[in-house]
């Protein structure tokens, strides 16, 4: 009897795209990140599949279908229980993708990049070179429609001419955003299968479909490629195997050829050769021939031929470069395949001992039945010892059973025991436990317990987050260090155990280092209020976090403003310069082209390859000292430095007499300590530090005269240190040094080491902190800086003072005497007497110079002109009666 499918059904695929209404995608960003994860997978297949099997609907709790069709599940139509019809392709992706089934079916993201991952696999593993057939075979892999049989072959190619018509859609192409990938259909199907997809009705028969015009559909090549393993190519010899006369497929036996991939081909078609194995796999690229199918019994390892599939490998045991990453991956995922085809074979039965490459069962009689997935030399009554010693056994297992879930610990210190407990036996046959303390930057297990089946059971620990990373030791028996660290913040580790016999286990305590990353505080008080009118002592409160490593180095600068800019007493061991006026006559130019262009210190002789300029600055009355500045390199030059002198004794010398000097180069690439004796530099330490072509950097250099230490930051960031054990102990100046290059510098400020208080002096006198009164702004400021030992600098504190010294007699506004308004004064002063006054009426200027004079003959109001006098501070004198006011 013939059935006949309806027209709606099969038009559906070919009038799909230019007669439908166009669905909204919900999910273009989930799809943008899948692709940015996998470069390789073309862009506009997620979206073709997903528009085909859901309309980008995000699948979960739908109602059962009427025709019982097995549920499908997210944005991508995926199936977990094809009912025994379908293919699980969701579990398969799950497996592939490394992605949880619950994490797949719940969420998007999940979901969608979970298939491009496994699309992503796939394309390592394609044996085309035509993009079309590559999509389809592909897309069938992962698809979870059957093909075996005409029919089902038919319905599987129906599905793929739908993913692929969406893609040749230049509609699609247009609202969806992606490429034209330019597939030629006919190639991918074949001219008259192509045909028959492209009917309005189709007459399906058990063994004959036919197209509405006579096409006969013939069963395709593209989508399985073998019967047993889709992405292997075939070609199957018609010798040299026979029946397993009813013996279940137990276990997987893995070969070396011996020779080459094509030479073993060849060889088993050569039917006076009476040997075979089922699958044959290429070196290079992992590419995999089937050549026997899976249900016959290939002729590979003697008496256990009717129970095993045998997988031959391209090369020699001798050379482990035969054996290369593409051909265990692809060999991995030939096995998990295998044992995904109901022979009930466990992946967990992968030779996995360390001791594995190195024995032969006719030599131990290890490893026995329990043991699934092995090596030629690992059965019994051979001669042969292939893969041999240079097959990486735990390589290959890690690559099988990569879907192991990962139980991670992220406490800083606690106790770890195997999945028995402290008391009871460990079960199973492999777990993952990952410590992971949050910032951690070591791990320190301390052995309570260990007893794990000897020469059978592992444990294996890595220095790192997966089975990949450096292994730091494998533990079997009783024994084990006392203790293992690692040497950064992760630890990994693996129980892996045998079919047989459970043992205690292990018990760990376990601890870690957590580096302090918190940035310590300071605080300054005490300033008095309303002004500063003589010295005065102002007060620090710095702390570290609970925890923390504890502070390390206290500074602090005091600098006053001049009405001009900001500067500070070199001579007290403060400096401060923020480049946003004229050289100041501090600095001495005494090699190089230095100028203040656009608020930076610039010298811009790129043929110099030592220029100078340079201040004095006592660095006597203090133990410790931070030099802080902002620099960039820049030029065309290919030589490019630059750097800071400090403790210098004799800063006219080319090298600075003696003084030490830090030196970034930037085309080297390198952080240089050096010291300088009697104007010789030497190079005390080299340090690869890469920086960036004009980019600005913030500079901090802290010299400590107790240890001799010198730490470099950069963008306060530890760099690194150099210790002098003879420390510089005098410096009378600092130094700007470049060579060949360009070199902009900007807001140097030096400060130096204080305690929790310290005595701020005040007054004109040249020997003061703040040396000036307040005009328009507070004339003096105090900054504090602490660094922690773990070299974390804090956040600067600023406090800002009021200054008032110049008169401490004076009144703002008036005196018992008399009084002035308005104050400010823009162009005249009105001075009223509680009497008549005979005398001298004198304006002087914050320096105590006469400005102007009015003599006075038994006055009791008078008017000063003030508009020719600048802005600022000013003072009116009469009879030692003083009153401040300011001249707008």
């Amino acid at each position: 009897m013939r059935t006949f499918l309806f027209f709606l059904i099969l038009v559906f695929p070919s009038l799909l795209f230019s007669q439908i209404k166009l669905v909204e995608n919900n999910y273009q960003h989930e799809f943008a990140n899948a692709y940015a994860q996998y470069p390789n997978v073309p862009k506009g297949v997620l979206e073709a599949v997903s528009y085909t099997t859901t309309h980008f609907q995000h699948i979960q709790n739908i109602t059962e279908s009427c025709a019982g069709l097995p549920k499908v599940y997210g944005v991508m139509g995926l199936t977990l229980d094809g009912e025994n019809y379908f293919k699980n392709n969701l579990k398969y992706i799950s497996q592939v993708s490394g992605i949880s089934v619950n994490d797949i079916i719940n969420s998007p993201q999940h979901n969608i990049t979970a298939f491009a991952a496994a699309y992503n696999h796939e394309l390592t593993l394609s044996p085309f070179k035509n993009k079309g057939q590559n999509y389809a075979r592909i897309l069938s892999k992962l698809s979870e429609l059957p093909s075996t049989g005409i029919q089902q072959d038919y319905a599987l190619n129906a599905h793929l001419y739908a993913v692929l018509s969406f893609l040749n859609d230049a509609n699609m192409q247009r609202v969806y955003n992606f490429p034209d990938h330019n597939l030629d259909l006919e190639i991918v199907f074949g001219s008259e299968n192509l045909k028959v997809l492209q009917s309005t009705a189709v007459i399906v028969q058990n063994n004959h479909i036919e197209g509405d015009d006579g096409q006969i559909y013939k069963p395709s090549t593209i989508n399985n490629k073998t019967a047993d393993y889709p992405p292997a190519i075939s070609d199957f010899t018609t010798c040299n195997f026979s029946s397993r006369s009813g013996v279940s497929v137990d276990a997987v036996t893995i070969h070396t050829v011996q020779g080459s991939y094509a030479g073993c081909i060849s060889w088993f078609k050569n039917c006076s050769a009476n040997v075979s194995a089922h699958y044959v796999l290429r070196s290079s690229d992992g590419q995999v021939t089937q050549m026997v199918l899976e249900s016959e019994k290939a002729w590979h390892v003697g008496n256990e031929n009717p129970y095993t599939i045998g997988l031959e490998h391209e090369g020699f045991v001798n050379d482990s470069t035969w054996y290369t990453a593409a051909m265990y991956q692809s060999s991995a995922d030939l096995v998990r395949d295998i044992a995904q085809s109901g022979y009930g074979i466990d992946p967990l039965r992968t030779a996995y001992f360390p001791w594995a490459p190195t024995t032969n069962y006719n030599v131990s009689s290890i490893p026995g039945s329990c043991v699934k997935i092995k090596g030629h030399q690992h059965y019994p009554n051979q001669s042969h010892t292939d893969p041999g010693s240079n097959w990486d056994w735990k390589y290959y297992d890690n690559l099988i059973n990569d879907t192991t879930s990962v139980t991670t610990i992220t406490s800083g210190s606690g106790v770890i025991t195997d999945n028995g407990g402290s008391t009871g036996n460990y079960t199973g046959e492999r777990d993952l436990i990952l410590i992971q303390p949050t910032n951690a930057s070591s791990i320190t297990l301390t052995t309570v317990q260990f007893d794990v089946e000897s020469t059978w059971d592992y444990l294996y620990v890595y220095d790192g987050t997966t089975t990949l990373s450096p292994l730091i030791g494998y533990y079997t028996g009783t024994t084990i260090p006392a203790t293992i660290t690692s040497t950064g913040g992760s630890m990994l580790l693996e129980i892996r155990a045998d079919c047989a016999n459970d043992a205690p286990g292990f018990e760990f305590n376990f601890t870690s280092v957590i580096p302090d990353l918190i940035k310590p505080t300071t605080a300054i008080s005490a300033s008095p209020a309303p002004s500063a009118v003589a010295d005065f002592t102002s007060n620090f409160t710095d702390a570290d976090n609970v925890g923390g490593s504890g502070v390390m180095h206290q500074f602090y600068q005091v600098a006053d403003y001049d009405n001009i800019e900001w500067r500070a007493n070199k001579d007290n061991g403060f400096f401060n310069d923020d480049f946003d006026v004229a050289i100041h006559t501090d600095w001495i130019d005494s090699s190089g082209v230095w100028n203040i262009l656009g608020t930076k210190l610039n010298q811009n002789d790129e043929a110099n390859s030592n220029t100078n300029i340079y201040t004095v600055l006592d660095q006597n009355n203090s133990g410790k000292f931070l030099y802080h500045y902002k620099a960039t390199i820049s030029g065309v030059g290919s030589n490019k430095r630059a750097g800071f002198h400090y403790m210098c004794d004799d800063a006219s010398q080319t090298n600075r007499g003696n003084s030490y000097f830090v030196w970034f180069r930037q085309d080297d690439g390198k952080l240089q300590f050096y010291k300088v004796n009697n104007n010789v530099f030497s190079l005390e330490k080299d340090v690869v530090y890469n920086f960036n072509a004009g980019q600005e950097y913030d500079y901090k250099i802290v010299y400590d005269k107790a240890t001799g230490i010198t730490e470099v930051y950069v963008d306060d960031v530890y760099a690194d240190f150099w210790q002098d054990g003879s420390p510089i102990m005098l410096g009378n100046a600092i130094s700007f040094r470049s060579g060949d290059c360009i070199y902009d510098v900007d807001d140097l400020s030096v400060y130096h080491a204080r305690t929790a208080s310290e005595t701020i002096l005040v007054g004109a006198a040249a020997t003061n902190d703040i040396r000036y009164d307040n005009l328009s702004v507070p004339s003096g400021r105090i900054n504090s800086i602490v660094i922690d030992t773990a070299h974390n600098i804090s956040i600067k504190a600023t406090e800002m003072v009021d200054v008032d010294f110049t008169f401490t007699c004076v009144k703002e506004f008036d005196n018992d005497a008399f009084l002035i308004y308005p104050n400010p004064a823009k162009e005249q002063i009105t001075i009223t007497f509680k009497e008549a006054k005979t005398g001298q009426l004198m304006i002087r200027d914050v320096v105590g110079r006469e400005v102007s004079t009015r003599r006075l003959n038994q006055t009791r109001k008078t008017t000063l002109s003030v508009q020719e006098l600048s802005s600022g501070v000013y003072f009116l004198n009469f009879e030692g009666e003083s009153i401040r006011f300011v001249k707008e």
